[in-house]
């Protein structure tokens, strides 16, 4: 099987740095700086290969959302196509979404001034799934779909993010499943039938859940699946590179190294909601602002420490046990 290049870290080609500047959400999500481990590069590689969708999962945090920037930067696929699932989602909902209350109160105000109707793909936005698949046809067959490919539009390919499926309704997953491998829809508003991708630019396609809800095995059979793992305390240095590329300029030294093994003792301390690597962050960022100072131990610095806990902790419970064990590593450095 021959495997589409994507490594998963390290520097982004310079000709996609202005690629990688339109993707970037914040520097925290700079795909630049993502850290995939081998094995989650080899379950894109093999995704990419069959042409499948691939499903992540693992703990909130943990970088499954980041993943498809990651892939979209360094295949240079553009900006992802995000859609994000709700509790009341509907497979055509990842398609298209028709204004069916504006389209009723402009008609009837044409009616009412003998003006002429509403054209009805006046009311169609065409969401993830259904841009990606548009953006695979050439110009000619856009006309009449309500859809303007703009003036440079080439058919292209495109990476498509369904983000927590796990809280879309049980039948979502499995209605979705003949129009995903068949990459058509129907827009019955416009009296069209079937809208069907190019197969040569069929959209990768990227799949999150958090595990909050099993997904339906004929939904699993279909999906090249991957788990993120946290890296163990044994395994610190992956966190430590992530760090450092994700903070640069953040020397893991001192008082930090200490943080860092408050995080770890934090995550086996039996919290209702263990930390993820994305509150590490957001702790140590924290910590850099309160004026941590980093040639002094973390045990000297209870103070500011104490004042940067709600990046851990989200619960009364684990809050009260986070404090418990910050004061005893301030007794016992």
């Amino acid at each position: 099987m021959h495997f589409k290049p994507f490594r998963g870290s390290g520097p982004l080609a310079s000709d996609n740095e202005t690629q990688r500047r339109a993707i970037q959400i914040d520097a925290l999500l700079d795909p630049a700086g993502y850290q995939a481990s081998d094995a989650l590069a080899r379950a894109v590689n093999v995704a990419l290969s069959l042409g499948m969708p691939l499903l992540v999962t693992g703990e909130p945090g943990t970088g499954k959302t980041q993943l498809a920037y990651r892939v979209a930067s360094e295949l240079k696929l553009g900006k992802p196509l995000r859609f994000d699932t709700k509790s009341s989602s509907q497979a055509t909902d990842l398609f298209y979404a028709f204004d069916s209350v504006r389209h009723f109160a402009e008609s009837q105000l044409a009616s009412q001034t003998n003006g002429a109707l509403p054209a009805a793909h006046n009311f169609v936005r065409y969401q993830a799934l259904g841009t990606a698949i548009l953006r695979t046809l050439p110009r000619e067959e856009l006309t009449g779909r309500g859809y303007d490919p703009g003036a440079a539009h080439a058919p292209h390919q495109s990476l498509v993010l369904i983000d927590e499926i796990d809280k879309a309704p049980r039948d979502f997953p499995n209605d979705l499943l003949n129009q995903m491998e068949n990459l058509e829809f129907a827009v019955p508003e416009l009296q069209i039938d079937r809208i069907a991708a190019n197969r040569d630019l069929a959209p990768v396609v990227i799949i999150t859940s958090n595990s909050e809800k099993q997904l339906p095995e004929a939904f699993l059979r279909r999906c090249v699946y991957h788990h993120i793992e946290f890296p163990p305390a044994d395994k610190r240095e992956q966190i430590e590179s992530i760090v450092s590329n994700r903070l640069r300029g953040l020397g893991l030294s001192g008082a930090y190294q200490g943080a860092l093994d408050f995080f770890y003792k934090l995550r086996d301390a039996g919290l209702v909601k263990k930390p993820s690597t994305s509150e590490l962050l957001d702790w140590l960022r924290a910590l850099q602002a309160a004026g941590l100072e980093a040639n002094k131990a973390l045990s000297a610095q209870k103070d500011v420490a104490q004042s940067c806990l709600g990046c851990l902790t989200k619960t009364r419970e684990d809050s009260a046990k986070a404090a418990e064990l910050l004061s005893q590593n301030t007794h016992n450095p």
